[in-house]
């Protein structure tokens, strides 16, 4: 009999998430960004979205929730119920990284969110101001040493394009400074302006700069070279083996939340990123659209968690 108990009060549980999860959605489903709207985490979450609420037949609102290097809108998601309709579009930096940056945060990334599905992720290229006499990774690394401190780039911190700065500089003793911005966008403004010397950028948004001839690529950070750059260089081939940054975005939900409306959402999302009109999409502005089991994102986050906060403490960046 207490085998029998045992076996119900573990079944119980299961079977009241997939109840769950057949009359889910049965009303809007909330698609939180930490980010204003405009920039790719929003156009990633918009995107995915409109498909989303077609496949699911109930509406998907995007919400831009934003301040604090994204901690806002983390917060508001960590205090919703756990039944699935709030989901969070999710950065790479904040996943990984966000507890390494500030001294204090409201939440708790492994306890407060579970991995939903991967969407997209585009690799980092290495871009120069078209006055920086630097055709090369190399020549700019012996041009910022024998010009010290005159050797900027435009950083959001705590961003991937920040860690690829600080990691380049650790590994070859280049003499760079790290100049903070409230985003992206001032700081390619201000490198196309010759304020700053270069930056670490995400191909989807430095294909155009490019293509106009406005910067110069020296090198992509990625394990293969890009297809919408197929004439710039890895690093690896550059001289820097195993150096690869690439940013993503992910969606995750409230802990807690029953794993059979995980699965589910995971499943339409998934769906939604293979799809041959999202795909093509994404491949026609420099993205990779990919979709992923909860596990398979979970498992890449501590991946990129052991990784990057190893270079924030090699680095010496302080926490706010």
């Amino acid at each position: 009999m207490k085998t029998l108990n045992r076996l119900l009060a573990a079944l119980i549980p299961l079977l009241a998430g997939a109840a769950l999860a057949q009359d889910y959605p049965s009303k809007p489903i909330h698609f939180v960004v930490p980010y204003p709207a405009g920039g790719i985490a929003d156009k990633v979450a918009r995107d995915a979205a409109d498909e989303l609420q077609r496949r699911l037949k109930q509406p998907v609102i995007v919400e831009n929730r934003v301040g604090a290097a994204g901690n806002i809108g983390f917060d508001h998601v960590a205090r919703q119920p756990a039944d699935g309709y709030t989901l969070l579009l999710a950065p790479a930096s904040n996943l990984t990284v966000q507890p390494a940056l500030f001294k204090t945060l409201s939440y708790d990334l492994e306890k407060d969110f579970t991995p939903v599905s991967l969407l997209v992720l585009t690799p980092q290229v290495l871009l120069v101001h078209p006055g920086v006499p630097a055709a090369t990774p190399k020549e700019l690394i012996e041009y910022s040493k024998k010009n010290p401190g005159k050797v900027n780039f435009g950083v959001s911190l705590g961003a991937y394009s920040h860690l690829a700065g600080e990691l380049l500089k650790s590994q070859t003793g280049a003499d760079f400074t790290a100049i903070p911005y409230q985003g992206a966008a001032p700081a390619m403004n201000d490198l196309l302006g010759g304020q700053t010397q270069f930056i670490f950028n995400e191909v989807i948004t430095a294909i155009p700069n490019v293509q106009a001839g406005k910067l110069k690529p020296l090198a992509i950070a990625y394990k293969s070279r890009a297809p919408w750059l197929p004439n710039v260089p890895t690093m690896a081939e550059a001289g820097f083996p195993g150096f690869e940054v690439t940013s993503w975005y992910a969606v995750v939900a409230r802990s807690g939340t029953p794993r059979a409306i995980i699965d589910k959402v995971s499943r339409e999302l998934a769906a939604v990123v293979q799809g041959p009109e999202f795909k093509k999409r994404y491949d026609d502005i420099g993205a990779f659209t990919i979709g992923s089991t909860p596990e398979e994102l979970g498992s890449f986050i501590k991946s990129e968690t052991v990784k990057w906060t190893a270079v924030i403490k090699r680095s010496g960046i302080q926490p706010n």
